[in-house]
């Protein structure tokens, strides 16, 4: 079996007598477990790399939760309980999330970066609300009344 998460142990006494070398070193090794008597149960690792960790973890639910429900229950994503704006999509842009999704999903987890999937989301989610309120969108679209502006160097002047 691979060892996913290995580090170096110390003990809790160490750690207080060696406080500086200890910090050091698990910003540069990226993290050492503490040990307090039999137990080594706490971790003391960079912020940058337990916020990835997690922002990685969550992104793994959410997709093994969606995938389990269009691929493993057969549920078309229109009836998606982790998304479930996408009912307000229609057949087509439903198709197109799903392939985004994917893609950008082994993108991000191949980069451990996680911003583009959380635009992604964000992004159909807000094209979704549009499409369900279309007073908004038709807002949206409206360009205004040329009148209603004035040019930049009057309003400088």
């Amino acid at each position: 079996m691979k060892t996913v998460f290995s580090d170096e142990v110390v003990p809790v006494e160490d750690l207080k007598r060696r406080q500086r070398y200890w910090l050091a070193r698990a910003r540069k090794r990226g993290g050492l477990t503490i040990a307090q008597g039999k137990v080594a149960d706490l971790v003391l690792a960079p912020r940058a790399i337990v916020a990835a960790g997690t922002q990685a973890a969550h992104h793994a639910q959410l997709a093994s939760q969606f995938f389990l429900e269009i691929l493993g229950l057969h549920r078309p994503p229109s009836e998606s309980v982790v998304f479930p704006w996408l009912k307000d999509l229609d057949s087509t842009d439903q198709e197109n999330f799903v392939q985004e999704y994917i893609e950008t999903l082994a993108r991000c987890a191949s980069s451990g970066q996680w911003q583009n999937m959380d635009e992604l989301i964000e992004d159909w989610q807000a094209t979704a609300e549009a499409q369900r309120n279309p007073d908004l969108l038709n807002t949206w679209q409206t360009r205004g009344n040329p009148d209603d502006y004035i040019p930049v160097d009057r309003a400088n002047g």
